[in-house]
């Protein structure tokens, strides 16, 4: 909405001013909060 460009799911601008561009990917970690607390014992949990 920013950029006024559409994107896809791949990251890639669509339609708009920046068509044809790429977004950065982001380095991300899935994972279940409970094995997470496992191997991470400091970990403050909130709900």
């Amino acid at each position: 909405i920013e950029s006024g460009s559409r994107w896809n799911v791949l990251g890639e601008a669509v339609a708009g001013p920046l068509r044809g561009r790429r977004l950065e990917p982001v380095t991300h970690l899935d994972t279940f909060w409970f094995a997470w607390v496992a191997f991470q014992p400091g970990t403050t949990l909130h709900r």
